[in-house]
């Protein structure tokens, strides 16, 4: 690719990267249910970049997750799909209801699992506090490396058994959800971070070499 088209390429990557991290659409839902826009350059917002990168850990973490469930279902030659949602439905469940109370039986359900009616109908991990996220994290890797070992009835049973008198394994909750787009805020992130790396590495070549 010639200069001229590289240029061009960084000032558009560039300028798709400002307008998605200044024009985040977030959701406030405890009382206002409203959508706003932040930006998340500012520095109000920077407890909302560290949960967006904890999403991104949780995330991969459950793609593991999936990939292992659904590797064990299909040697037994059964179609995952039936069983997926019902198998993350115990799983969340398990973290989220053991020591946490909600105003109905049925509220949480409703909210994140049951419901697509829900603003945050499968968005559980998106309203969780920082501190929170990294306590989910500690129970999906013990969740995981159980269902490596004994599948899904087992792990989870040893699971809830091994965190049920541990006080990290409760849910806090925190407004705004993070937004739906969450995935391309973290590349633009990682990426801005990458390029960060970059110039400082260049920037000590060129002291080491006066």
């Amino acid at each position: 690719m010639e200069i001229k088209a590289l240029l061009k390429q960084e000032k558009r990557y560039l300028k798709h990267c400002e307008y998605v991290l200044t024009n985040a659409k977030v959701f406030y839902w405890k009382s206002s249910k409203t959508e706003n826009k932040i930006d998340l350059t500012s520095e109000d917002n920077k407890d909302l970049i560290e949960r967006i990168i904890l999403r991104q850990k949780i995330g991969e973490i459950n793609k593991c997750i999936n990939g292992c469930l659904a590797s064990r279902l299909q040697k037994a030659a059964i179609d995952p799909k039936p069983y997926m949602k019902n198998y993350w439905n115990e799983i969340i469940e398990g973290f989220a209801c053991t020591k946490n109370k909600y105003l109905t039986p049925t509220s949480f359900q409703e909210t994140f699992l049951t419901s697509k009616e829900s603003s945050l109908y499968r968005r559980f991990p998106d309203c969780l506090t920082a501190e929170t996220m990294k306590n989910y994290i500690i129970y999906l890797k013990y969740y995981l490396n159980s269902l490596q070992e004994y599948g899904h009835k087992v792990a989870i049973e040893k699971t809830m058994s091994n965190f049920a008198n541990d006080e990290r394994m409760k849910a806090y909750y925190q407004e705004p959800a993070l937004p739906n787009n969450w995935p391309d805020i973290y590349k633009q992130i990682k990426s801005l971070k990458t390029r960060e790396k970059l110039l400082v590495e260049k920037a000590d070549e060129e002291e080491s070499s006066l």
